[in-house]
């Protein structure tokens, strides 16, 4: 993740009641359903998980000590979970890139959220599934008059930088090496 800051949520629903972004159980409290998937979470040391807790507390300058910030949440709006709207509010952030499941229902939330608050918001298109509700093209319309950006994971992610050691060039009669200065 290159050091970038990473703000994630994990939802937790009660057994025996329908989810929330599909109409049979899913992501249920005390199975594998509710944890994070490997690739979306970072090593242990480099991560917090913030739970359930009903509180704006949070530790002074969290991203200088964790990469990882973990929202638990009940419902799809990550603006009913109080430690995300303080977070927010004390970062020096300008644009936040979502991806993720849901897109009519958390991710549609997240992105308006922000935008009203300010923030640019990039929609990562490959990384993002709308799980086939059919409100997936209107919450892709609402975004996109709320002015989030939509694009795929190659025209956001930028390569590693090349070596800027002097390399040899072969010209004809020979190598030619660098001159040493």
């Amino acid at each position: 993740m290159n050091g970038i800051p990473v703000i994630s949520t994990l939802l937790r629903a009660r057994r025996n009641r329908p989810g929330v972004l599909l109409p049979r159980p899913h992501c249920v409290d005390g199975t594998k359903g509710e944890q994070k998937l490997p690739g979306t979470i970072l090593a242990r040391t480099k991560r917090i998980n913030f739970g359930l807790r009903n509180t704006t507390d949070l530790p002074e300058n969290v991203f200088e000590h964790y990469q990882q910030v973990i929202f638990e949440k009940r419902c799809t709006d990550i603006f009913a979970h109080p430690r995300f709207e303080r977070l927010i509010t004390e970062l020096d952030a300008g644009t936040f890139m979502l991806c993720g499941a849901g897109i009519a229902r958390g991710i549609v939330q997240a992105a308006i959220g922000l935008r009203k608050r300010g923030f640019g918001v990039v929609l990562v298109t490959d990384a993002s599934i709308d799980l086939g509700d059919p409100l997936s093209e209107m919450a892709m319309s609402r975004m996109e008059t709320k002015g989030v950006i939509f694009r795929p994971t190659d025209k956001i992610v930028t390569p590693a930088l090349r070596s800027t050691r002097r390399r040899v060039f072969r010209r004809s009669g020979g190598v030619r090496r660098p001159q040493r200065a």
